[in-house]
């Protein structure tokens, strides 16, 4: 139907009805998202030869992304190549796009020469093409690396924001470093960067998993003060963590918090912490608290 509608288009002899660079351009993103790479191809150069139509660098970017998607890293730098050869010099969002095709393929150090060939060309990186990098490294054990490349952003003017923070984030807990992710966490905020939920919920999640059950704790003291709530399988996960060694006061104390919220724990939660409650053989306790919840619904 779309095609039909490009031919409707070229019956008018009205240069504003006429097929344009955006009517290409969409036509070979949903070809390019659609997997569907020589049907992109073809068209683009259809859009040069029959129409006279000249690309940019977004609909260049179109092709560059649709094969970095199925992984055909070198048939993207083709089209970088095309690019040159028709004076249409790659930028930033380019570049970026470029680094994040090495990057799916685990290519670390391609990814690190895209960048320094960005650099090279006298395209400034911006924090989309940091971040591209960024990503990259911490997600294939370069995390230090990646951390003074923010360092870098820093130094040029150029603010990290929370996606970057989030790569360097899901680093470190992935590294055991959850000490640094901590400190993380608590400074940004004062820096003016403006953490998501996502930010907390990559830490705390970390935290239950390996059993560090007084950083959770104090995580999720500065969730709830903070206005974010945690993942609701990860609520009640941290709630059994407690249990489970024998924090049951803590447990309680974290469960009244996040009722506050309008969580209502799981089934298989709420009889584990009874159950705890009742072996620590406080049964007052344990009683009001079932009261409350069945009242809260």
């Amino acid at each position: 139907m779309a095609f039909k509608v490009l031919d409707e288009m070229r019956e008018f002899k009205c240069a504003d009805v006429g097929p344009s660079l955006v009517t290409y351009s969409t036509l070979i993103g949903g070809l390019c998202r659609g997997g569907k790479m020589k049907e992109a191809f073809d068209l683009f150069e259809e859009m040069i030869d029959k129409d006279r139509i000249v690309p940019d660098q977004l609909t260049y970017n179109l092709l560059i992304g649709g094969f970095c998607r199925l992984g055909q890293v070198e048939k993207a730098h083709t089209i970088f190549g095309f690019m040159r050869k028709n004076e249409c010099e790659p930028n930033a969002f380019n570049y970026a796009t470029l680094i994040n095709g090495h990057c799916k393929k685990g290519e670390v150090e391609a990814a690190k020469g895209v960048f320094q060939e960005m650099i090279s060309s006298g395209v400034e990186p911006d924090a989309v093409s940091y971040t591209a990098l960024i990503g990259c490294l911490c997600r294939h054990g370069n995390l230090d690396e990646g951390i003074n490349l923010v360092q870098e952003m820093s130094e040029k003017g150029c603010k990290a924001d929370v996606v970057t923070y989030n790569l360097v984030l899901e680093g470190l807990c992935k590294d055991g470093r959850t000490v640094e992710a901590m400190d993380l966490l608590e400074r940004l905020p004062s820096e003016g960067v403006q953490l998501n939920v996502a930010s907390y919920r990559i830490v705390l999640n970390c935290l239950c998993s390996c059993g560090d059950m007084d950083k959770a704790v104090g995580l999720l003291g500065m969730m709830l003060q903070r206005g974010f709530l945690p993942h609701y399988a990860a609520s009640n996960n941290l709630l059994i963590g407690l249990c489970d060694v024998g924090r049951v006061a803590d447990a309680t104390v974290a469960l009244y918090g996040l009722v506050d919220t309008g969580f209502m724990p799981e089934a298989s939660c709420w009889a584990r912490l009874i159950e705890s409650v009742f072996r620590e053989r406080k049964l007052r306790r344990s009683i009001e608290l079932l009261d409350e919840l069945i009242a809260e619904g």
